[in-house]
């Protein structure tokens, strides 16, 4: 439901874009991925756990002018990102994350060059098992979840740009659920779950249109 709703929000912010002012943009930056992960007592093997991984990463970005107050964007990360679960882990696996696609409301605060953006992110995710000996049950296929950001914009000295913004934002992303079994003759199935968060900085450089 939540991947088909931000279909339709960035289906209705295209439209909207074909008639209205905006900027279209690139950006580059740094994030770091928080996740948590939990067994379920019930069908798991092993203890509840913590890491993080940081990645740089580029994107790009297309905004259309709602009103003088609000612009509708959307951003997509046309990148892939690889993430192994550790040597001692009984999963065993490796996720790729790809995609992730933003839509988004910013909100400039007066006549400050500081802004608010808040928004719902997707990015399709793809399990495979590192090893023969074990096999992949089930696994989440997405990661989505709210996005709030704030940053500030200034006018660019570059000639054939318009803008220069700085941003930092956060992503809470919804419980990502994995079950393997391990088929080297003891057959143990495991269920793993866990939340992610994503906290990125960023430049970004735009031109008008």
């Amino acid at each position: 439901m939540k991947k088909i709703l931000s279909i339709l929000i960035a289906s209705s912010f295209l439209a909207l874009s074909a008639n209205a002012g905006g900027m279209i943009g690139v950006k580059v930056g740094a994030g770091t991925v928080d996740g948590t992960k939990t067994v379920d007592p019930s069908h798991g093997i092993g203890s509840n756990t913590s890491g993080s991984k940081d990645s740089e990463y580029a994107a790009i970005f297309l905004e259309a002018n709602v009103s003088d107050m609000v612009s509708l964007g959307i951003e997509i990360v046309p990148m892939e990102g690889i993430v192994d679960s550790s040597a001692g882990a009984r999963s065993d696996t490796q996720v790729t994350v790809s995609d992730l696609k933003t839509v988004y409301a910013l909100v400039p605060f007066g006549d400050t060059p500081i802004y608010g953006k808040i928004g719902y992110g997707h990015a399709d995710l793809s399990v495979v098992a590192n090893y023969v000996t074990t096999t992949v049950g089930s696994a989440s296929d997405s990661l989505e979840g709210p996005m709030v950001g704030i940053g500030a914009q200034f006018n660019s000295p570059i000639p054939f740009l318009d803008v220069i913004r700085i941003e930092g934002a956060y992503y809470k992303f919804d419980e990502l659920s994995i079950t393997t079994t391990n088929t080297n003759g003891t057959a143990d199935t495991n269920t793993k779950k866990g939340d992610a968060e994503l906290t990125t900085i960023s430049l970004s450089l735009a031109k008008s249109f």
